[in-house]
């Protein structure tokens, strides 16, 4: 038998038990998810109607070289760059929290990794 093979059918059922701790996790990620998302639809309307509105001050020179348009584009991305870092972050601390408990697997001194 295969490991791609499906069971059959009068093979009894697995059920995993599960962890307390993971009952609230798709309110945890939904919320995330909103948040991540208002963020940056936010920036990215906010650019768009400040583009259209100052319609030729876009086109302005502003630091050297840099133009209006190009430092509300730079906001922009690092909006977005920074909201991916915090997502990531928040992912990691209140998605899954048990990523930082020991798994009982002993080291070469003896501690627990």
């Amino acid at each position: 038998m295969s490991l791609f093979d499906p069971a059959p059918r009068s093979a009894p059922r697995v059920e995993v038990a599960a962890h307390a701790a993971n009952r609230q996790l798709p309110e945890a990620s939904g919320r995330l998810r909103r948040r991540l998302v208002t963020v940056n639809v936010s920036v990215t309307i906010l650019v768009f109607l400040l583009t259209h509105t100052l319609d030729g001050l876009v086109s302005t020179p502003m630091a050297g070289a840099y133009t209006l348009g190009m430092l509300l584009l730079s906001l922009q991305a690092a909006t977005m760059v920074i909201s991916a870092l915090w997502y990531d972050r928040a992912c990691r601390d209140v998605c899954d929290p048990h990523v930082n408990e020991p798994h009982g697997i002993a080291g070469r001194g003896g501690e627990l990794l």
